[in-house]
């Protein structure tokens, strides 16, 4: 007597829009610091991530102080400048559409130096 057996796996595709899991959070930073936002999203095929600074698409190629994280994860911008402030979101896309993240705002402060004048 002979038993055969049969094992089948079955890999589901399920196909599913992006989703922001964890936004960026603000910062106040003082000019010269280094700042680095971050977030993370889901969805089925995997988002891609870009950012965006007060609407428009943010792009490393223009400014050498900027530069991603794996996957686009993360932004960091070295010696920050008031220009810097603003509103920054990622946005995760698929074939499937597209989220945007909260805002976070970056708020640069001056770095004052004291003078002092003696007589």
């Amino acid at each position: 007597m002979f038993l055969l057996t049969c094992s089948h796996a079955f890999l589901w595709y399920i196909p599913d829009k992006p989703e922001i899991t964890t936004h960026p959070q603000g910062v106040t930073p003082k000019e010269g610091n280094n700042v680095t936002v971050s977030c993370n999203a889901i969805g089925n095929p995997s988002p891609s991530i870009t950012w965006t600074k007060n609407g428009s698409i943010i792009s490393t190629a223009g400014d050498p102080r900027s530069t991603f994280g794996a996957d686009n994860k993360s932004l960091t911008i070295t010696n920050v400048s008031r220009a810097d402030s603003g509103q920054y979101q990622c946005v995760a896309s698929n074939n499937l559409g597209k989220a945007t993240s909260n805002a976070a705002t970056i708020d640069v402060q001056c770095m004052f130096i004291v003078v002092q004048k003696f007589s």
